[in-house]
């Protein structure tokens, strides 16, 4: 399986945020976004060995004010997109442990070696 992680941590690094991956528990302040894997799978094989695959990943924005996760959602989802992943999903709640407002989203691409299709 091919890991995207790297790839999307790199095109959040700009943002005024810790952008980091979501098993990692170091305590850093607010603002944060978090990315992980959500699913994968192979869509198609040539030789036994993987050629298309689909992979979701995970990302979560953690913000003290509402206004201020809302920014970072737009500027989180125009960086996904422009390295052509798919947003699928989003949910706003409110994160008592975290004391913070949350953002969960989604993104999907299909992937061929390191191109990412939408």
């Amino acid at each position: 399986m091919i890991d995207v992680k790297p790839d999307i941590l790199a095109a959040l690094s700009h943002l005024p945020a810790y952008v980091k991956v979501d098993y990692d528990r170091e305590e850093v302040p607010l603002p944060v976004i978090t990315v992980g894997d959500e699913s994968s799978r192979v869509l198609s094989q040539a030789d036994g060995k993987a050629y298309l695959e689909e992979y979701t990943a995970a990302v979560d924005i953690y913000a003290g004010e509402l206004a201020e996760m809302e920014a970072l959602f737009l500027e989180t989802d125009a960086a996904l997109s422009a390295l052509g992943l798919r947003r699928t999903y989003q949910q706003d709640l409110y994160d008592e442990q975290a004391c913070a407002f949350r953002k969960c989203l989604r993104y999907r691409g299909v992937l061929c070696g390191n191109i990412i299709y939408q």
